[in-house]
């Protein structure tokens, strides 16, 4: 009768070892392989942008350089609350302003732009009696030229508590009334942060 005790044992071919729950380099595939996957079908809660019309606006001209020391009205509404539930989201962690830029529509033929402004800074504010959110400044522009202001938006402002208690956004800035009047509209866009 053959020994088989005292045969040595030879290794199992690669191709048919099974994979071994300790082995680390095994488990460690596995939950990259599971976290890639979450990650790929991520619950679809992901940033989204919402797109905030500014309605046209006007600003009397002047022959004469007159200061002007509240410069312009930016009626920008911080009502984002319909446009958010549309995206079916969920909870919301913040919201922040991506973008806000200014043009002039009118005179049409270019002759006025932008120059008459030195500095412009926008605000936000609630409207709630008794808040206890400050005001906040939100963006601003110095010197700007040509027919499209854009604004340098603050960082780090989160929008969602003054969007739940209600909000304005106010202007201040310093400059000159332009030449010839001048129309101009607007949109801002919003970044939402879900949970």
């Amino acid at each position: 009768m053959r020994d088989f005790t005292s045969e040595p044992t030879r290794p199992m071919p690669q191709a048919q070892r099974r994979p071994n729950s300790a082995d680390p380099c095994s488990m460690s595939s596995i939950k990259f392989a599971m976290l890639v996957t979450l990650a790929a079908s991520g619950c679809g809660l992901v940033d989204f942008d919402v797109d905030q019309a500014i309605p046209a606006q006007m600003i009397p001209g002047s022959t004469v350089p007159t200061p002007i020391s509240t410069l312009f009205p930016v009626p920008l509404s911080l009502d984002l609350s319909s446009k958010i539930k549309q995206q079916n989201t969920g909870a919301i962690n913040s919201v922040t302003l991506s973008s806000l830029e200014l043009t002039i529509t009118a005179p049409a033929n270019g002759s006025v732009d932008w120059s008459f402004v030195d500095q412009v800074d926008l605000f936000v504010e609630s409207t709630k009696t008794g808040t206890t959110l400050a005001k906040v400044k939100l963006a601003s522009a110095t010197k700007p030229t040509g027919q499209v202001l854009n604004f340098t938006v603050e960082g780090g402002v989160n929008l969602k508590p003054y969007v739940d208690e209600g909000a304005q956004v106010d202007s201040s800035g310093t400059g000159h009334a332009p030449s010839a009047t001048v129309t101009y509209d607007g949109k801002a866009v919003f970044t939402v942060h879900p949970l």
